[in-house]
């Protein structure tokens, strides 16, 4: 899979301009999908991290995964596609950018037992795009916070496009790049990854997820979410920290689950590809 690409944001909203209540296009959100993606390959103390690129074929797993569930949603398309990317961090966490950009982390890759609990993770991701969070959370900031801040900003920025790689070099200037765009983009990336996107949509993303699950093109163990949420211990839930209280949302996940009917059991084939996708994460 092509490594991600940072866009100018000033290009990406240039259309919005004297608009009092900016509406992205489906275009633009493609493009602050990317600026968001950008953002995201720095932790909280600012530090560059990127992808993880010491197997290529786990991110092309993940993808293959994802795009599995992807086809069958109710979403299957978006403006170019869904990219699927795994990030180089400790943390347990995964989340959705507008544009269909969906992330997972290494931290909860280390934390997953099984195929079925990736593509869990993964379809209640699948389930923000398809209900367009990202991308109405997208246009609240932008309209709250002034679209022209962000291309005020980044106007002067005529470089085009860096390739997020896992170099120094390459992440020293999209430091530069991704700091001219100012606080819009900055908050809103540290909103969806540290606090998701509020209660009801939250729970409205699992309960999609589980649907998608098992629907005959899919059918994974739709208690595969449950599962994963439910094994990890608080000190080490990460962001799922705050996402729905925890037996609130497992009973949630449960009561579709019901609705459902008949479910899949988890493959033991599937699992033993999962071992074999994530050996070398695990150093085994």
């Amino acid at each position: 899979m092509n490594r991600l690409l940072v866009p100018l944001l000033a290009a990406a909203l240039g259309a919005v301009v004297g608009c009092s209540h900016p509406k992205l296009t489906e275009s633009q959100e493609y493009y602050v999908g990317r600026g968001v993606a950008a953002n995201a390959m720095f932790d909280a103390q600012g530090t560059y991290v990127g992808l993880y690129d010491k197997d290529l074929n786990l991110e092309e797993y993940v993808a293959m995964v994802g795009l599995s569930v992807a086809m069958e949603s109710d979403r299957p398309e978006t403006f170019k596609g869904y990219h699927f990317g795994v990030v180089n961090s400790p943390d347990i966490n995964a989340f959705a950018a507008p544009g269909g950009f969906i992330f997972v982390t290494t931290g909860a890759l280390k934390q997953m037992e099984n195929e079925d609990e990736l593509a869990g993770v993964l379809s209640h991701e699948i389930g923000h795009v398809n209900l367009r969070h990202p991308e109405d959370h997208a246009n609240r900031a932008a309209d709250q916070a002034g679209v022209m801040g962000i291309l005020d900003t980044g106007g002067h920025l005529a470089s085009g496009v860096l390739s997020i790689l896992g170099k120094k070099t390459a992440g020293d200037n999209l430091a530069t790049l991704t700091k001219g765009f100012g606080s819009v983009l900055d908050g809103f990336t540290k909103e969806l990854i540290v606090n998701g996107y509020g209660r009801e949509s939250e729970l409205a993303a699992d309960a999609l997820g589980v649907q998608v699950l098992c629907r005959p093109g899919v059918r994974y163990n739709p208690n595969s979410l449950k599962e994963f949420i439910a094994r990890l211990p608080k000190k080490e839930r990460g962001a799922w920290s705050t996402h729905p209280e925890l037996d609130g949302r497992i009973q949630a996940i449960d009561d579709q689950i019901q609705k459902q009917g008949a479910v899949a059991a988890t493959d033991p084939a599937r699992t033993a590809r999962f071992k074999a996708a994530t050996a070398g994460l695990r150093g085994q």
